[in-house]
């Protein structure tokens, strides 16, 4: 731990074993149902992006964190409290971006290919709201979601996620088996799930 590094942003993205269980169900069923929003417990001060970090780090899993300014200093943290390896994104197992990626930086993130599917990273994205479709405002992103899990279509809005990232993780996942599987989580602890298996279109796109 730097000194820049902190024993409370430490403390921050640690989480007990209950609060693990509690994200981990969560993450799951976001996953398996891709447009459903969940909702995590966040720490005050601590970006809510870091829970699903924290519960999918390990020893054993290179982390590549993306941040600006004096988010950088999550990197630190999440390294000292989980113990995973860092790692660039193009070689990450795992990546957290607490900025938005470029259509380039995700088309650079490991996908796997249809032998080694698990090979594929995995992305926590912050992103600045996430809506049921209905509730989409002007400058939010429509995502329309087909695929498994999915009861015909679903529509989920997203804040701070900009068409041209949207349509860059569908190219990235036009391969299945291989491709990434996302979370996108908002500051209040709002989480969707788009897994690789699921088709993105945007609305009015085919």
């Amino acid at each position: 731990m730097t000194a820049s590094t902190s024993l409370a942003d430490v403390r921050g993205v640690r989480r007990d074993p209950r609060a693990s269980q509690r994200d981990f169900r969560v993450l799951l069923d976001v996953l398996s149902r891709p447009g459903r929003i969940g909702h995590l417990a966040v720490t005050p001060g601590t970006p809510a992006a870091t829970i699903p970090v924290a519960g999918l780090a390990d020893v054993e899993v290179p982390l590549a964190v993306l941040a600006d300014g004096g988010r950088r200093e999550w990197a630190r943290a999440l390294r000292v409290a989980t113990g995973a390896p860092a790692a660039d994104p193009d070689a990450a197992r795992l990546v957290l971006a607490l900025r938005p990626l470029t259509p380039a930086e995700i088309g650079a993130l490991p996908r796997g290919d249809a032998l080694h599917p698990e090979l594929g990273a995995r992305l926590v994205q912050a992103v600045d709201a996430l809506l049921p479709g209905a509730q989409a405002a002007p400058g939010d992103t429509a995502l329309t979601l087909t695929g498994p899990g999915i009861d015909g279509r679903a529509v989920l809005a997203v804040r701070g996620f900009g068409a041209d990232a949207a349509r860059a993780l569908a190219a990235a996942n036009a391969g299945f088996p291989a491709g990434i599987d996302t979370f996108l989580v908002a500051p209040d602890g709002a989480v969707a799930g788009l897994p690789r298996s699921t088709r993105i279109t945007l609305e009015g796109e085919d």
